[in-house]
């Protein structure tokens, strides 16, 4: 069995509609869903936003569950110019040998160092700090605690992101938050219009980012069912 896990319900929604015999539940914080994803079961999670989320939820996945291998994967911001909305990359510095021999029978996708952040990056000068830091290209905020779990107990783990901002769009960060409740993982709708109703300015730059998510999950989707189909059927 493949896990495959999510920070967000968003990004991993149009993966759990091509799921059959669907079987939802929580342990804790993390939600889980057993699954079979083209006649292979798999268990999906979502860890919810943040190292200390994920990390907790990571290892509830393992003290619970036997997965073969684990899949994170979920929205990414671009450190460089060069990487684009919609473009799908597996981390580098972070994704273990075990996968890597199947990679090259997929397509549609690069490889980029990840860097995991604290908070959401929201401008081109602190895309700039952070990719000098880190020498990454691409920022997102569960990949490092994640792995680390993955690593210490020997299990196949791939980190992949989609780009959902490119480097140079300066993201509407108060209207994000006030859009979303992270520590919940859950949408805060009413709260988001009564912010937007007197940030007249920032409708644009979110209804922009929205439609990059939309394109973004599309592209990650296709991925991981490539990735489904070609990695050991014994897993």
């Amino acid at each position: 069995m493949i896990c495959y896990a999510f920070p967000l319900a968003h990004e991993a929604a149009p993966l759990l509609k091509l799921c059959t015999q669907k079987e939802t539940f929580s342990i804790d914080r993390l939600q889980c869903t057993l699954a079979n994803l083209h006649d292979r079961p798999v268990l999906v999670v979502l860890l919810g936003m943040g190292r200390q989320t994920a990390g907790e939820n990571a290892a509830t996945i393992l003290r619970y569950f036997r997965p073969k291998a684990l899949v994170l994967a979920g929205y990414g911001g671009a450190l460089i110019p060069a990487l684009k909305v919609g473009q799908v990359v597996v981390s580098n510095n972070y994704s273990s040998s075990d996968v890597m021999p199947f990679l090259r029978l997929l397509s549609g996708f690069d490889f980029a160092g990840f860097c995991t952040a604290d908070e959401v990056i929201g401008t081109p000068q602190e895309r700039d700090r952070y990719a000098r830091t880190s020498k990454g290209q691409v920022i997102e905020m569960e990949t490092a605690p994640v792995a680390d779990i993955a690593n210490r107990r020997e299990m196949p783990f791939m980190a992949v992101r989609v780009i959902s901002d490119d480097y140079d769009h300066v993201l509407p960060v108060r209207a994000l938050a006030a859009g979303f409740d992270a520590a919940r993982g859950q949408a805060t709708p009413l709260r988001l219009l009564l912010y937007l109703a007197t940030h007249w300015s920032e409708i644009s730059p979110f209804s922009r980012f929205v439609k990059n998510l939309s394109i973004a999950r599309g592209q990650l989707t296709l991925f991981l069912l490539q990735l489904n189909n070609e990695l050991p059927r014994n897993w």
